[in-house]
């Protein structure tokens, strides 16, 4: 018999932690089609005001380090949205129920 020790959550829960930037909803571009033309995760936040193109943690590959990571996202978020764009830390969640 297996026993879970730790955190469960409900399935009503939404939520995500990603590397990336976050778009509010002045931006009119199709943010879902710029995301997968640049191999990037595209995220939708709770009453779809903000708006997230990045990369999930999990996605970290074996060979990957932490700063090849985040450089990679950088990288093609800066060449699409200019150098003034703010890459970082982004996360969100929420009840549905």
């Amino acid at each position: 018999m297996k026993i879970r020790k730790s955190f469960v959550s409900n399935s009503s829960t939404t939520s995500f932690i990603i590397y990336g930037v976050v778009f509010g909803e002045e931006v009119t571009e199709d943010l879902e089609s710029i995301a997968a033309e640049l191999e990037l995760e595209y995220h939708v936040g709770q009453e779809g005001y903000n708006r997230y193109i990045g990369r999930s943690y999990d996605s970290i590959k074996d060979d990957e380090t932490g700063k090849q990571f985040k450089e990679s996202i950088e990288k093609k978020l800066k060449e699409r949205f200019g150098e003034d764009i703010n890459v970082s830390h982004h996360e969100e969640a929420w009840y549905d129920g």
